[in-house]
C-alpha cells in the first residue's frame, strides 16, 4: 500500500506536517541567520495572531449535527473523559511536570479534552505574558505527539486496526502504552529537579 495516493493520507492531517515543517525552518533560521535579521517579538506577535485564529477556526468547524445524533453515547465518553482529564491534570501534573506544573498541565490539559488550540489558548490564559517555558514546551511535545497520536499515524491507523483485530487487541496496546507513559511520568520526568526558579 503506497501511503500517498491512497486514502491513508485524508486521515492524517496537516497540522503535525506543518509542526514538522515549522523545525525545519527554525533549525535552518537558526544555523543561517547570523545577522539575526528575524526578530523574535515580531515572530511571538505573529504567534499570537495566527493562534488567535486557529481557536476561532477550530470551535467553528465542530459539528453539531454530529454530537446530537450521537448524543447518549457522547455524553457517557464526554464523562469517562472528563473524570480522566480532572485526575491526569490534578494528580499526575504536579507529580509528573516539575516546575511551572501549572501553566504546563493546563496545557495537555485543554488538548486533551478538546484540540491543540484550545490547550494552546488555555496556556495564554495562565501565562497570558508568556513568562514560562510552557508555550515551548508544549510546542516541543507537539513534533513528538502530533504525527502519532495527535491526529497522526496512530489516530488514522486505529479504526482500520480495530476492524482487522478487533477491539480487545487494540485496547490492550493501548493500556500498554498508557502504562509506559504513567511511569516514565512518574518515575523519570517526576523525579526531576526543577530548572527554574
Amino acid at each position: 500500500m503506497t501511503l500517498f495516493g491512497s486514502d491513508f493520507m485524508t486521515y492524517v492531517p496537516l497540522f503535525p506536517l506543518a509542526m514538522i515543517g515549522g523545525l525545519i525552518v527554525q533549525v535552518f533560521v537558526s544555523r543561517f541567520d547570523k545577522s539575526k535579521l528575524i526578530d523574535r517579538e515580531t515572530v511571538i506577535r505573529i504567534q499570537g495572531f495566527s493562534l488567535d485564529f486557529l481557536i476561532v477556526s477550530a470551535i467553528a468547524t465542530v459539528s453539531l449535527q454530529v454530537i446530537g445524533e450521537y448524543l447518549v453515547p457522547f455524553l457517557i465518553l464526554a464523562a469517562g473523559g472528563i473524570m480522566w482529564n480532572v485526575i491526569g491534570f490534578f494528580v499526575f501534573g504536579p507529580r509528573m511536570l516539575p516546575d511551572y506544573w501549572l501553566e504546563r498541565a493546563v496545557g495537555d490539559f485543554g488538548q486533551s479534552t478538546g484540540v491543540t488550540a484550545t490547550g494552546l489558548m488555555l496556556i495564554r490564559v495562565a501565562d497570558p505574558e508568556m513568562k514560562s517555558p510552557a508555550v515551548e514546551g508544549f510546542g516541543y511535545k507537539q513534533l513528538v505527539f502530533e504525527p502519532f497520536l495527535g491526529g497522526g499515524l496512530v489516530t488514522a491507523l486505529s479504526a482500520p486496526l480495530v476492524f482487522m483485530w478487533g477491539p480487545w487487541p487494540f485496547l490492550i496496546f493501548s493500556s500498554v502504552m498508557l502504562l509506559i507513559g504513567l511511569l516514565a511520568g512518574l518515575l523519570y520526568f517526576g523525579k526531576r529537579k526543577p530548572k527554574y526558579d
